[in-house]
């Protein structure tokens, strides 16, 4: 019987990261608490929940055309200069997706002032937090889309496995043990 391969442990700049994106997860928790306290609890209009959404999906469609976009690296660079700008690209993009998935609240936040009540900013909060947990949390999936960017010139980064990920699979079955 064989031992299952271990995963690779996650690394200090991964954690990093991710407790950057927690953070704002968090602080949009926590703004919503605050904000109820200003505002209070009223029906929201349905038109500025409506243009929360369409904002929220307009948000999903821009990290998807431009979110994950880098420029691809020289393959005749050093491993060293090529992991240094791979992470350097990775973290940039990271936080071009944060900034577009959290816009949604900022509106909501404007929204909310306009109608008095705290229900129209969470709306915003909750679509911005599912675009962070689908586009900003760094994941193996992200990594990948950014790397496939990075390297398609021929460069190689090293990012997935200095992130601690497997790195490139060629199908669904990845571990054979």
């Amino acid at each position: 019987m064989s031992t299952p391969a271990k995963r690779p442990q996650k690394s200090p700049a991964l954690q990093t990261l991710r407790y950057l994106v927690g953070a704002v997860i968090g602080a949009l928790f926590l703004m919503a608490v605050a904000l109820m306290f200003i505002l209070g609890l009223g029906a929201p209009p349905l038109l500025s929940v409506a243009l929360l959404l369409l904002l929220g999906a307009g948000a999903y469609f821009l990290i998807e055309s431009v979110g994950y976009r880098v420029k691809a690296l020289d393959a005749s660079l050093s491993e060293d200069a090529a992991r240094q700008e791979g992470m350097k690209q990775f973290q940039s993009s990271l936080m071009r997706r944060l900034a577009i998935a959290e816009s949604v609240a900022v509106i909501g936040i404007l929204l909310a002032f306009i109608a008095k009540t705290v229900l129209i900013y969470d709306v915003g909060a909750s679509v911005s937090i599912l675009l962070l947990m689908i586009h900003v949390w760094p994941s193996e999936r992200s990594v990948d889309r950014v790397v496939t960017g990075l390297e398609r010139d021929g460069a190689r980064t090293g990012l997935r496995e200095m992130l601690g990920f497997r790195g490139p699979v060629d199908g669904p079955v990845t571990d054979l043990g």
